[in-house]
């Protein structure tokens, strides 16, 4: 039996509670298989689901809804709830979007895992522009300054993620801030970089897993990005700010982490609060 709809044929897909809707509609009519992928344009909304051997694609186009098996690439996607995303600020979300691109022509929202199981929503144009990431919350994953309170406090949320232990946390101009955190695996440890416009992601590497944990909460958004402007001006090369680089971790046996900043061949070691304690510590 096909499924009905009760959303009008000519409804704006665009609209954030119309979208909810057809998403909710398209959910059901497969049964509440477990969604992998979520795409809305103002011509038609579908969904991937998981269902079978094969991926399974339920789409809603001027008041029908229709199915098909199709291969996808979306096959190892982790499923998510549509409803764990801000769908109805559709409106909002879109507008952000088309002031960060400067472009609203042909805009398509999609739903899909981004990286290592974290799931995120982004829009792209026709012509292509580069997507743009949004958390399910509908806040957008933005550009950020490292030495700014802002950008550093959004760096270490995404870097950190749901993490309430970490091995070490680095800062490299150029990649961005990163966190290492254990794997369960002997000598593997979990990366997760936060560069100045891209979500965060991850990936296995080699590692020593067998440092001192510390939590991530110990950090200060504000004392860190002070110190990205403070600590070139202490090393007396304040012209060299853009090439400044830290790693936080315990290797210093104190009770709180230490902050190990390098410009070119000078060091300089600050507690956590920036106070300069280089020559404890050596």
């Amino acid at each position: 039996m096909t499924p009905s709809s009760t959303v009008s044929a000519s409804a704006s897909l665009l609209k954030g509670r119309t979208a909810k809707a057809v998403v909710g509609e398209l959910v059901t009519a497969s049964g509440n298989s477990p969604v992998t992928k979520v795409d809305i344009t103002a011509r038609s909304v579908s969904i991937t689901v998981r269902s079978g051997s094969s991926p399974q694609v339920w789409t809603w186009q001027r008041g029908r809804i229709t199915t098909s098996s199709q291969q996808s690439a979306q096959t190892v996607s982790r499923p998510f709830n549509p409803d764990d995303f801000a769908l109805d600020e559709l409106d909002r979300i879109l507008e952000i979007a088309a002031r960060a691109v400067g472009s609203s022509k042909n805009q398509e929202l999609q739903i899909l895992e981004y990286n290592q199981g974290v799931v995120l929503m982004s829009v792209s144009t026709r012509p292509e522009t580069r997507p743009v990431f949004f958390r399910a919350d509908a806040s957008p994953v933005t550009t950020v300054d490292f030495a700014s309170t802002a950008g550093m406090t959004e760096a270490l949320r995404d870097a950190v993620g749901d993490d309430t232990q970490v091995l070490a946390m680095a800062y490299q101009p150029g990649k961005g801030l990163m966190v290492d955190t254990r794997t369960g695996t002997d000598g593997i440890v979990l990366r997760r970089t936060r560069s100045t416009d891209l979500p965060a992601w991850a990936v296995e590497r080699r590692g020593d897993t067998s440092a001192t944990l510390f939590s991530p909460s110990d950090i200060s958004p504000s004392v860190l990005a002070d110190l990205m402007t403070r600590v070139p001006t202490a090393m007396s090369k304040p012209g060299e700010a853009s090439k400044l680089s830290f790693t936080i971790d315990m290797s210093d046996n104190r009770s709180l982490p230490t902050i190990h900043f390098t410009l070119g061949t000078t060091t300089m070691v600050t507690d956590l609060e920036g106070k300069d304690i280089t020559a404890q510590v050596r």
